[in-house]
């Protein structure tokens, strides 16, 4: 019992020190997700978005889209759990422990991606 405590432990601290929210290093992550909308007609199937996102030094962020279009947004806020940054098209949160992206649009709609290091 106390070891698989001590093994929980050292596991918990080690995911905190790989998943830190700005460093040194620049940071890069392939995100997959779509567009998350009410399903008034099934037969319309929501639209795939892929972005590759970088989180330089300094806090820069840069986002390119599937089709090569390349965004600079501005970071609102960083800490521990949570990056939140706004574009003229959406706001984003992205969450430092899990992995994912939320993009609120500006027009309305809400999408939600999962993000990997690239």
């Amino acid at each position: 019992m106390v070891q698989a405590t001590r093994l929980t432990v050292g596991s918990l601290i080690l995911l905190t020190t790989m998943v830190r929210p700005g460093g040194a290093a620049e940071q890069q992550f392939a995100c997959k997700g779509q567009v998350v909308q009410e399903m008034t007609n099934p037969a319309v199937q929501p639209k795939p978005i892929d972005l590759n996102v970088t989180l330089g030094d300094k806090n820069k962020l840069s986002i390119t889209t599937g089709d090569g279009k390349i965004l600079a947004p501005r970071i609102t806020s960083n800490n521990k759990i949570q990056l939140k940054f706004a574009t003229k098209e959406f706001a984003g949160e992205y969450f430092h422990y899990t992995g994912d992206l939320f993009l609120i649009y500006n027009s309305g709609p809400l999408a939600r991606l999962n993000c990997s290091r690239s």
